[in-house]
């Protein structure tokens, strides 16, 4: 099937986006899987990637953000490439956390247990707690069981990425305002990094 990019915009104005979507799959899904691939990433990176720079390419050209400076191939790729870029530095800072908070850790011991205090009265399970039951899971998800933004989107039914990255921020700041309030718990803690 072929299609000239003004077709392709045309019908990603439309309600039914079909045919320039099955296009854009046919002519750019290998090349995005290929370039993905070539910077450490495996296959489903690759299509996980794709389906979400087709979501803001169709985003771009609902709201008149796509303004044909370049073909539409191409800025589908330089999306694709950006969102690989933050989803590289996002994935390094979670390595990163990890590293830091499982060093030193005994094989068999809680990792929570290496931040209490001699006196056990703080773990960083009582902290998350303490945000409630939906920023606990956020953070956990997100900081320790190494779950992506999109995973964690579709295990909590939000909007958006952005508004769940929001809410996320929100869970931060209770984090924040816990550790200010203690200095203790703040000193116990301030190696981990956990609130970057």
């Amino acid at each position: 099937m072929n299609m000239t990019q003004e077709e392709i915009l045309q019908n990603l104005k439309s309600a039914d986006i079909n045919s320039s979507v099955t296009f854009l799959y046919s002519n750019y899904f290998e090349q995005v899987v290929r370039s993905i691939a070539s910077t450490g990433g495996n296959r489903q990176d690759g299509a996980d990637i794709f389906q979400e720079a087709v979501i803001v390419l169709i985003d771009k050209v609902k709201t008149g953000a796509f303004k044909q400076q370049s073909g539409v191939g191409t800025f589908l790729l330089a999306i694709a490439k950006n969102l690989w870029l933050h989803e590289m530095r996002t994935r390094g800072r979670r390595v990163k956390r990890e590293k830091m908070f499982m060093q030193d850790v005994p094989t068999g011991q809680e990792p929570e247990s290496r931040v209490a205090n001699p006196a056990g009265r703080y773990s960083i399970t009582q902290l998350l707690q303490s945000t409630g039951e939906v920023c606990m899971k956020i953070l956990t998800g997100f900081y320790y069981q190494d779950k992506s933004m999109r995973e964690l989107l579709e295990e909590f039914n939000y909007e958006n990425e952005q508004v769940l990255r929001n809410r996320k921020s929100k869970c931060m700041k209770k984090i924040k305002d816990l550790l200010s309030a203690d200095k203790n718990l703040l000193e116990n803690l301030k190696n981990l990094s956990m609130y970057e």
